[in-house]
C-alpha cells in the first residue's frame, strides 16, 4: 500500500505542476527520467528509452519542441555516468503514456492521468 502512496504522490505532484498553468505551455525542466523510473518502478533504462523513442516520435509529428522539452544531461552517482534527462510537464506525461503498460504501476499511471482528464473536463 505504501508503494502505491508514493506513485500517486508524484503523480498528483506531475498533475500539480501541470494545473498551475495550461501544463502544456509549461516548459520548465522540472522532472527527472530517473524520478519517473523510479516511480513507475521501471528498473530497466531500455523500458524507459523505448517510451523516450515514442514521444520524440510524437514530438516530430506534432511539431513540439524537443529542445524546449527535452534536455539530455550527465549524472554521476560515484562510480558511474548515466544518462538522464531534464523533461517539462508535457514530456513527462507523453513519456508515461508512452511506457509499456504491462508494468502495473505504469497502467496505474496512465489510468491516473485518463481518470484524472477524465475528471476535469
Amino acid at each position: 500500500m505504501e508503494n502505491q502512496l508514493k506513485i500517486y504522490d508524484y503523480l498528483d505532484l506531475v498533475m500539480q505542476e501541470n494545473q498551475k498553468q495550461q501544463w502544456f505551455k509549461n516548459l520548465e525542466l522540472n522532472f527527472l527520467v530517473s524520478d519517473v523510473m523510479n516511480s513507475l518502478k521501471i528498473e530497466n533504462f531500455q523500458e524507459i528509452e523505448m517510451a523516450l523513442n515514442r514521444t520524440f516520435s510524437v514530438c516530430s509529428s506534432l511539431r513540439i519542441s524537443k529542445v524546449k522539452n527535452f534536455k539530455k544531461i550527465y549524472r554521476f552517482d560515484g562510480k558511474n555516468l548515466h544518462i538522464d534527462w531534464k523533461i517539462s510537464s508535457l514530456a513527462c506525461y507523453l513519456i508515461i503514456i508512452n511506457c509499456n503498460p504491462s508494468n502495473e504501476y505504469v497502467a496505474r499511471a496512465q489510468l491516473h492521468f485518463a481518470l484524472n482528464r477524465f475528471m476535469n473536463n
